[in-house]
């Protein structure tokens, strides 16, 4: 589905963020990328989203290949990414946030509705759908983030530490939301530092250290 093949990112400053990173991503994984603060977890995502552009290497997916002029507008159709700091816009309404991707695509009202209706009622969010997000907690943020990544049904789906300062009651809504997603067979990347044990099926996890993998396995 996509294959990475010597990625390296190399910033203006001189900071290596990715080093000779090899990886296969096969349709309907699940896959954790760990690793300490800095070592690259983020970088790799955003170059998976064509946020950003490898210095040097390789990508190719859905049989072709990937570089700077394949439209961010067309792969966005199928890869979508849930960022860290939400990138929600505050004086827009949870609705208006949440369809952004349907509307760039000329879905039709009614659509809409339905669509953010069912995301909102999974996430435990349906009385927020025309509340400002300005008015939203840190938490409500982060699962708004996510549910505008999943309501357009992107075959992969890039979550950029969507555990990160939750409680654990919140944490494991999301991770049923999650799972249930990659049940439905949409592959999954997920940057953490906080795994929430669980028992479903294994998963594969990837650790980054200083832009290089160090390990593979299964959790």
């Amino acid at each position: 589905m996509i294959e990475l093949k010597n990625i390296v990112k190399v910033y203006p400053n001189g900071t290596v963020a990715l080093d000779k990173v090899n990886l296969k991503i096969n349709k309907g994984d699940f896959i954790y990328i760990v690793g300490e603060s800095g070592a690259g977890k983020t970088t790799l995502l955003r170059i998976l989203h064509l946020d950003e552009y490898p210095t040097r290497g390789e990508m190719f997916a859905f049989g072709k290949r990937v570089d700077k002029r394949t439209k961010p507008y067309l792969w966005r159709r199928k890869v979508q990414l849930a960022y860290q700091d939400f990138m929600l816009i505050e004086d827009r309404t949870v609705f208006e946030n949440i369809t952004l991707p349907l509307q760039v695509k000329g879905e039709n009202y009614s659509m809409l509705v339905q669509r953010a209706e069912t995301v909102l009622a999974s996430l435990g969010l349906r009385d927020k759908m025309h509340k400002l997000v300005r008015e939203l907690s840190g938490g409500e943020k982060q699962r708004v983030s996510l549910g505008r990544a999943v309501i357009s049904e992107p075959e992969i789906l890039l979550l950029d530490e969507p555990l990160g300062n939750l409680d654990m009651e919140t944490a494991t809504v999301i991770m049923n939301f999650i799972d249930a997603i990659n049940e439905r067979g949409i592959t999954v990347v997920m940057s953490t530092h906080h795994m929430v044990k669980r028992e479903t099926s294994p998963k594969r996890i990837i650790k980054l250290k200083n832009g290089r993998i160090i390990a593979k396995g299964y959790v």
